[in-house]
């Protein structure tokens, strides 16, 4: 789901990272926050879609993963594809090599517009935030200004629905009716980490 962008980099998706000032010693392992929704969970027609579910399922623990900088839990196994979970944990690494830092504040904005079911696949086409980060210079979450449409693959495995990225389109959509959920505690953009310090699978 490498749609999810920071600065200088892909959103969706959702996410990034939390960790201690590198001063020549390991930073302490990150814990995973819970996430509060601010006016309520979304209530859409669509929510109760299992595949909607899905891609926010994979969306938050994508986000998480971002923020404890370990893309090696099983929520995230249990709702990603390998190869999502990969190029997100490879983009944080390349990220933090060129000391860019960026996390995000919860999981990404979304509202679902339509589910076109396809056997044992569905793609799932959102209204997402765009530019839903943190980082040293963007320290609170973001107005919900601009919202664009992103197409979500998700692949029936079994009792699990895998979710990667189908697309990223240009098209705008109206994205100021989302639910916003945020991270308790917050993350601290500001702080720094070593490529290393992001655990993979």
């Amino acid at each position: 789901m490498q749609q999810r962008r920071g600065p200088l980099g892909l959103t969706v998706i959702g996410i990034a990272a939390i960790g201690i000032a590198l001063t020549g010693c390991t930073p302490a392992a990150v814990e995973p926050p819970s996430v509060t929704w601010q006016s309520g969970e979304p209530s859409g027609e669509l929510e109760s879609s299992p595949w909607v579910q899905a891609v926010r399922a994979s969306d938050t623990a994508l986000s998480i993963a971002a923020f404890t900088r370990d893309y090696t839990s099983d929520a995230l196994q249990d709702t990603t594809t390998e190869e999502a979970i990969d190029t997100a944990a490879q983009w944080q690494r390349d990220e933090a090599k060129a000391d860019r830092f960026f996390t995000y504040p919860g999981p990404v904005p979304m509202i679902p517009l339509s589910v076109d079911e396809q056997g044992d696949e569905a793609l799932v086409t959102v209204c997402q935030a765009k530019d839903w980060y943190l980082d040293a210079d963007h320290t609170s979450a973001p107005e919900l200004t601009e919202g664009r449409e992103v197409v979500y693959r998700v692949i029936s495995d079994g009792d699990s629905r895998l979710v990667e990225t189908e697309s990223v389109t240009t098209e705008e959509c109206d994205i100021s009716d989302a639910s916003i959920a945020l991270f308790d505690p917050q993350p601290d953009p500001t702080e720094t980490y070593s490529p290393d310090d992001v655990k993979v699978p």
